[in-house]
């Protein structure tokens, strides 16, 4: 299965520079995508900043998160809902970034998307956002893009 975190899927729903590959890799996989319950609040605040900063249309916040809903419902995401299994990875995930001698400074929300996608058994995360990156190797998540397009 592969998980996309939020970095990497706001670009379906809002236009950036690179959205084009990412659709792209999207629909290559063939299978329902993977993200965090939490992805669709960030979504419409990442859509919000970019309406406040002229960078899209007005209006164009909620329709991204109006989007996202509607492709969970109709199956080609599967939204992880944050519950036990999720905090119980995210311990984990914790415990190994701050384990070593050199630690991995992991934001809370970056450990709730790499619990989500150990939850889910996902073997592959997508993710543009290197800090996130950086605690998904921990885990051994294979790593998509394997460059920045």
């Amino acid at each position: 299965m592969t998980y996309w975190d939020t970095s990497a899927l706001f670009k379906l729903y809002v236009p950036e520079g690179d959205s084009s590959y990412f659709l792209n890799l999207a629909t290559e996989s063939g299978e329902a995508l993977a993200t965090s319950s939490i992805t669709a609040v960030e979504i419409l605040c990442g859509a919000h900043r970019k309406e406040c900063a002229g960078m899209i249309r007005k209006g164009a916040a909620n329709a991204a998160l109006e989007r996202f809903l509607s492709d969970c419902r109709e199956g080609r995401l599967m939204a992880v809902p944050y519950g036990e299994d999720v905090i119980a990875a995210a311990k984990e995930v914790a415990r190994l970034a701050f384990r070593g001698l050199l630690p991995v400074t992991v934001r809370a929300l970056d450990a709730i998307h790499v619990a989500s996608a150990m939850a889910v058994r996902a073997d592959v995360m997508v993710a543009t956002d290197l800090r996130l990156r950086a605690v998904a190797d921990l885990v051994k998540l294979k790593l998509l893009p394997l460059r920045q397009p």
